[in-house]
Order: C-alpha cells, then sequence, then structure tokens
C-alpha cells in the first residue's frame, strides 16, 4: 500500500506559540469527505499550536495549506483526488514537538449534508436528496428521520457507519418506512457490516419514503454516524468471494433488492490488508466493499449438486487450490474432490465469517469415500481451520456444513489450501488495558534517546532459523538505532533509537523491518503490522479495530531532561538482586519529577514496576531481582523516563546497556533445629560453593519469626558451614516456621548486590516444659457394713 506524508505550507498569518509536547487529536470534523471535492477538514485535539506535518496512511488525499492552527485544532483545506480509495483513511498529526494519536476518517462517493434538528418525528422528517451521505449524531431516546421521494420500482438503499467510524461504541438501528410510518425494511447488526447496518428495497409506489436512524436501544450519548441514502446498490454478498492475483474475476453480487448483477474486477497483488470490490450499477457506487479474498493459486468452483461424495464438485488442477461455493439452503452439504501426494502439508482455512459470510463453517477433510480424516469447526474464530498432511497419494474430498444447520443464497465460502511459508513481523503492544494509542509512535528529540519495546510474531519458523533482526527502512535522517538479536525464545525486546543533536525536525511513516539472522536455514522478512483497538467496551472486547504497516518516526525539539543509566559493574545473580542507578540530566529552569520504568525483563527476572526520581533529584535507584532458574548470559535492558513538558507527556530513554544475568555464587541448606524459648540456640547452614568471589560476604539469617534474632555472619568462598548464633526471646511465637532463609551481600567490582540461598529452613521453638510433680499414693477405699437381710417367712 503506497503511504503518503504530505508536507503542509503554513500561512504567514499563523503565528505559532511555543510548542507543546504530546499532541492529541481527538477527531477530525466532518467526519468524513467526499472525493473529487475540495474541502476544509479540521482536526481536534490539544496542544495543536506547532503542527507541522499531517501524516496520511493511503494515497488520493493532498493537503493544499493549513488556513488555521490552533491549541484544539487544526484546520487544513484538503483536496481528495477523483479516485480516492473510498472507505477509511488513518491519519495522525506531527508537530515540532510530538506525533498526535492515530485517528480515521472516512472518504465517500456522495456529497455530505449535515443533520439539521428538529428531525425526530416523522411529520418533521429532514428532507435530503437521493445519493447523499447525512452526517448526524444520536443522543439518548433519540431517532432521527429522513424524507426522500422515489418511483415505483426504484431501487432504495440505506447504509449507516456508526462502529466504524472508530470513536464511539454505536450500535445503529435503520428502517425504511413508507410515507405513513409503516415499516418496509429494517436492520439491526448485518453479517456484512456488523454492529453496522444497511437496508435495501424496491420502491412500491411513487412517492415520499422516510429513513428512520437510532441506537438499537434507543441509547446514545451524542454518538456521530454516517447514513448514505440513494439509489445505489447495496449487495450483502458476492460470489466467488476470491481470485487469483494479477488477473480477471468477474463475481456476481448477491442480496440487493434490485436483485443479482455481475460485475468484474482487476484484482491486485495480495498484501495483509483486507481487500473488498465495490458494487457499481447505473454509475452509483455502494458506499461500502464486499471483502473478497487474493490468492495467488486458481479458482474450482462448486457444481450443485454436491451434496454427497459420490457428486463432489472435482478439481482439475493440483493443490494450493481455492475452493468456492454457497450452502444454498438450510441442511446443505458441499463436497470436493482433488488429488494430493504424500506429505504434502498445508493449511486448510475456511473463509466465511472472515469474509463477512453468514456461515459458521464446520470442515472435514476425507479420503476418496468421505471417511473423515481430520475436521475443525473454529480454529480460525468462527471459521474453520485446519493443518493437514496428506497421508499418500490419491484422491481427497473435503467436505464443508454450517454449525447449525444453516444456508441460504448469500451464504457464501471460499476454502484456500496455502502451503506452510514461514512469517515474522512485529508490533507495539498496548501499555496498559484500554489503552491503544500510548507509545505506538517512534518520538526522538534531538540529542536524545527513546527506547521502544517491540513484540515480534513468528509464525512457522523452525527453531534453528528464529533468530530474528531489526532494521530500520525510510526513517527521518538523523536517527539510528540500538538494537542485538533477538533470541528465538523471546517475544518482546528493547530496541533505542537516539537522535543526532543536528538531526532535522521531521517525521515519516517509516517500517521497522524484523527478519531472521544471515545464518538461518528457512529465511522470512517482515515488518510492522499494528493494531488499534479503537473501539472497545470493558469486559465486552474490542468491537471496532484496523490495522497498519506503517509506524509514525519523528524527531521533535529538544527536551530538557536527559536520563542514562551508570554503568552496571556487577552481575545480577540467580536468586539476587542487584540495583542500579537512574542518572539524569537537566536544564537549568526543569526540575519536574520523572517517573522511570524498566521496559524488558530479562527470563527469570523481575524489577519494581517503577521509580520517580524526585522532583530536582538526579539520580535514583531501580532495584532488580532474579529467581533461581533465571536464564544465565548477558541481556540488554533499557530504562524509559517520562515527565510533564509544557502540558504532556515527554518521553527520553537510557542508552541500550548490558545486564549480565550470572550462576548463584554460592547455595546452602539449613539443618532442622528446635529451640526452646527464652534459650539461644545454633542455627547451621552447610554450603555448597558455586561461584568463587574475592573478599568477604555478608550473611543473615532472614525471615525469623517475631521474637528470634541472629547476627550477621560473614564468609568467604572457602567457607564450608556457617553456624548463626540465634537468641529465642521467651515471648517468641512457638510452633514450626519454614520461612527461614540466607540473605548474602557483597561488594563485587565495587557495586553492591545480594543473593539468598538456603530456602525453606525450619526451625521449630517449643515452650519450656514444665517439670512434672511426684504424683502422691491413692488413698484406700473404705466398703462400708451390709446388714444381712432377715428372712421372711410365707
Amino acid at each position: 500500500m503506497n503511504t503518503r506524508t504530505l508536507s503542509l505550507t503554513l500561512l504567514a498569518a499563523s503565528a505559532l506559540t511555543a510548542g507543546a509536547v504530546a499532541p492529541s487529536l481527538q477527531s477530525t470534523t466532518p467526519n468524513g469527505v467526499q472525493r473529487g471535492t475540495e474541502v476544509e477538514l479540521k482536526f481536534n485535539g490539544a496542544r495543536l499550536t506547532d503542527a507541522e506535518e499531517v501524516f496520511l496512511y493511503e494515497p488520493g488525499v493532498k493537503v493544499l495549506e493549513l488556513k488555521e492552527v490552533k491549541e484544539s485544532f487544526v484546520l487544513a483545506r484538503v483536496k481528495i483526488d477523483a479516485d480516492c480509495p473510498l472507505g477509511e483513511h488513518k491519519v495522525r498529526i506531527r508537530t515540532k514537538t510530538g506525533v498526535s494519536d492515530f485517528r480515521t476518517f472516512t472518504v465517500g462517493a456522495y456529497a455530505q449534508v449535515d443533520e439539521t434538528e428538529p428531525n425526530t418525528t416523522l411529520d418533521k422528517a429532514q428532507k435530503v436528496a437521493m445519493n447523499s451521505t447525512v452526517l448526524g449524531t444520536v443522543s439518548n431516546e433519540d431517532v432521527d428521520y429522513y424524507r426522500v421521494e422515489a418511483k415505483k420500482g426504484d431501487p432504495i438503499a440505506v447504509e449507516v457507519e456508526g462502529i466504524r467510524l472508530g470513536r464511539t461504541f454505536f450500535d445503529p438501528y435503520v428502517a425504511i418506512l413508507d410515507k405513513n410510518g409503516k415499516v418496509l425494511a429494517k436492520a439491526d447488526d448485518t453479517a456484512l457490516l456488523i454492529q453496522d447496518s444497511f437496508a435495501t428495497i424496491v420502491a412500491p409506489a411513487d412517492g415520499e419514503y422516510v429513513i428512520e436512524v437510532r441506537e438499537t436501544s434507543y441509547g446514545g450519548g451524542g454518538n456521530p454516524y454516517r447514513v448514505h441514502i440513494g439509489n445505489f446498490p447495496r449487495p450483502s454478498a458476492v460470489f466467488p468471494p476470491g481470485g487469483k492475483a494479477g488477473e480477471s474475476l468477474e463475481v456476481k453480487f448477491l442480496g440487493d433488492a434490485a436483485g443479482e448483477f455481475n460485475q468484474t474486477f482487476s484484482l491486485p497483488q495480495p498484501n495483509r490488508f483486507k481487500y473488498g470490490v465495490f458494487a457499481e450499477r447505473k454509475g452509483l457506487t455502494a458506499p461500502s466493499s464486499n471483502l473478497v479474498r487474493i490468492s495467488p493459486f486458481a479458482n474450482v468452483m462448486e457444481k450443485e449438486p454436491n451434496d454427497d461424495v459420490k457428486a463432489a464438485a472435482v478439481a482439475a488442477g493440483d493443490l494450493p487450490l481455492a475452493f468456492n461455493g454457497i450452502i444454498g439452503k438450510k441442511g446443505d452439504v458441499d463436497w470436493f474432490r482433488f488429488k494430493a501426494k504424500k506429505g504434502e502439508t498445508f493449511d486448510i482455512n475456511v473463509y466465511a465469517r472472515r469474509i463477512r459470510s453468514q456461515l459458521d463453517t464446520v470442515l472435514h477433510i476425507c479420503d476418496a469415500d468421505g471417511k473423515s480424516l481430520g475436521n475443525n469447526d473454529d480454529s480460525g474464530g468462527a471459521d474453520s481451520k485446519l493443518r493437514f498432511t496428506f497421508p499418500g497419494d490419491g484422491e481427497f474430498t473435503i467436505k464443508i456444513t454450517d454449525h447449525l444447520g444453516y444456508g441460504g443464497p448469500e451464504c457464501t465460502y471460499r476454502v484456500e489450501f496455502t502451503p506452510v511459508v514461514p512469517e515474522v513481523s512485529t508490533f507495539i503492544a498496548d501499555t496498559a488495558r484500554y489503552d491503544a494509542q500510548t507509545r505506538k509512535s517512534i518520538v526522538v528529540a534531538r540529542g536524545n534517546r527513546f527506547a521502544s519495546l517491540q513484540s515480534v510474531r513468528r509464525t512457522d519458523l523452525p527453531s534453528d532459523s528464529s533468530d530474528l533482526e531489526f532494521a530500520m527502512e525510510d526513517f527521518p535522517s538523523g536517527i539510528s538505532m540500538q538494537a542485538v538479536t533477538v533470541p528465538r525464545d523471546q517475544t518482546t525486546w528493547p530496541v533505542v533509537f537516539e537522535a543526532r543533536a543536528d538531526a532535522p525536525i521531521a517525521g515519516k511513516l517509516a517500517n521497522l523491518a524484523v527478519r531472521t539472522t544471515a545464518e538461518a536455514k528457512t529465511p522470512a522478512k517482515g515488518g510492522i503490522w499494528q493494531n488499534y483497538d479503537l473501539v472497545q467496551d470493558g469486559n465486552n472486547g474490542v468491537y471496532y479495530q484496523t490495522w497498519t504497516d506503517k509506524i509514525a518516526v519523528a524527531v521533535v525539539d529538544e527536551l530538557p531532561f536527559k536520563i542514562s543509566l551508570e554503568p552496571v559493574k556487577a552481575p545480577l545473580v540467580q536468586s539476587g538482586s542487584l540495583d542500579v542507578k537512574i542518572l539524569v540530566e537537566r536544564k537549568e529552569g526543569f526540575d519536574e519529577p520523572i517517573r522511570v520504568i524498566n521496559l524488558y525483563n530479562p527470563p527469570g527476572t523481575g524489577s519494581t514496576p517503577e521509580i520517580t526520581i524526585p522532583k530536582g533529584e538526579k539520580s535514583a535507584v531501580y532495584s532488580l531481582n532474579a529467581n533461581g532458574n533465571a536464564t544465565t548470559k548477558v541481556w540488554k535492558i533499557a530504562f524509559l523516563g517520562s515527565a510533564t513538558v509544557s502540558g504532556g507527556t515527554a518521553y527520553a530513554s537510557t542508552q541500550l546497556a548490558d545486564l549480565e544475568v550470572a550462576p548463584a555464587f554460592v547455595n546452602g541448606k539449613l539443618t532442622q533445629t528446635n529451640a526452646v524459648v527464652g534459650t539461644p540456640v545454633k542455627f547451621i547452614c552447610t554450603l555448597d560453593q558455586k561461584t568463587p568471589f574475592e573478599g568477604r560476604a555478608e550473611v543473615m539469617l532472614t525471615g525469623l519469626p517475631a521474637g528470634v534474632t541472629a547476627g550477621s555472619k560473614s564468609i568467604t568462598k572457602d567457607d564450608k558451614e556457617i553456624v548463626f548464633d540465634v537468641n529465642v526471646a521467651t515471648n517468641a511465637i512457638k510452633g514450626m516456621h519454614r520461612t527461614v532463609f540466607v540473605a548474602m551481600n557483597m561488594k563485587f567490582n565495587g557495586q553492591q548486590i545480594g543473593q539468598s540461598f538456603a530456602s525453606g529452613g525450619s526451625l521449630r521453638i517449643d515452650p519450656v516444659r514444665q517439670p512434672i510433680a511426684e504424683a502422691k499414693p491413692a488413698a484406700k477405699a473404705v466398703t462400708p457394713a451390709v446388714k444381712p437381710t432377715p428372712k421372711t417367712g410365707n
């Protein structure tokens, strides 16, 4: 995809005030523009006073001039080419001091009009021309009505863009009514547009018709929408739903009230982006596209009847192929027959929901007689996906059904057999939950550094080819990169960018390439593939997201602070701790506190979540730690600092520095010890020396219960045991205590480090045993005399 970075010519009358760090872009007004026009486009946000450039990710829109630049907005005059791609366009603003949030606006085919209130009742419906786009908003319990005229037999189509604007969670409902309010067609959610909706009819008579737009449950909070109203086509599906790259594809559009029709398209070469074709009829274009797949292999079409294995549609060519069909009615089953060779492995993907079909597919791969060899339901989301290796040469079959037996004339699908190809890409993960924007650009101040934690995706790379390296592509002049090879077992990796003090203040939409190293047996190369989750709804997840293959990179004005990591002279040892010092250089007059985070913890290590260098201070200590299984090697780490500058958040990082994670110096075992309250005891730890060290190390018992103390000791590399003198107070907590361990501290190359060992030591504390009193002899029991009972006569 072509990327256009358009410089803005500032009017002499627009005198800019001092720049503000971290420009914010929230929206554009209007939320879309018509292609083939010149219009004013207002970028709304904050801290925009020193705007210099607009980053436009797609071709077809040109910025002619900035007419006005203010703190809260930039007003630009833009030209939209007559052949500008329809749909979503991505944008950022670059200022002298930063890069704004990532936002979108829409390019449409039709003239735009604003909603005019009041239009909340049928009798006050706003009259609009056919084939126009109305820009409206919905408040709570709001209903908007629009009135159009049509002739009998004319198609009437309505499509609403709500959630696709990427601004708010808005679930629109749309209906077409006759002039008396009778509903002729209505829609809420649709397979084609997900939360957005459309409806189409053929006018049953000459006269007026009313379009109703609202939130599906009568909610709303000023949510913006675009509603397209006209005679344009609005098909719900296309068949076949894909074709071969570089070739012409004739498709049939399905689901439009005015009937099916054919159209031919030239398919480009595939890329990562979804591709759509726009239906056109009598010179009128659908407001949005129908998705089709582009593949490097030939199509196979189903031929009905193919409801059982004996009637399977036969593929003429060899794999890889793409099989296309329609589950045309409830209970329909489609079979295809093809040839494969032993040992061939393919990823078998069913595309249905992913191309906006209504199907929830189930895939079976079978032998020539229809015996199942493998199956899948939802590994591709609601679509089916599996990897299969053919057990022998010969004929095989596939069976496609809907999970619930659903079907209909618009239930299209496509099954692609794709060779397994290794892929790599990189992206920046969200820095916080529900935050899709922060630190997803590379913004480097002159004479300073910026660190980014890159996440890498590896797909089907063998382990011997999984080491990766980064490369800058089309970065602005004056920026260099500090990065080392990403080990095969790591999915996140710190990268530091540095700008020369004289680097030009400029920016570009660039690519951070990622590729296998020269030693890799299976080469692969990729780049930025970044998601932006623009509409989220808490725990309900992401409702709308978009993707880009570019990253905004800019050199900005000098900052009033710079941070660095004091050289680390000692290792972080397993089961150990290490304090490192973050240094700050402040310009005169700048004494703001600086928040510092550690971007990357090597495997088995951790660190303080964040620290603050207090106001006016020049350094602070950051604590690192390692568990007993931490991976031992020399790793790269970087710390990122942030501070409030001119009302925004400015970032600067340390250099990319070495951190050695080393084996423990010593291990040990504490002998279980019993003690009595009020009585001292010896607690012995046997030592297992692992790594020789110079001098003496201080050791002390840690984790002792309340009322128990022990003095510190010192050891050398030659000691075999430690004998701790333990004092047990009379009020010591009694019982078995298994939390005792040894903490060791020592100087290494002049730097203090710590290590713990002998964890789980047991100390039992008993009460003072009371002496047992001597027992007295028991008193002899006396049996009372019993008088004899006198006999009585009969």
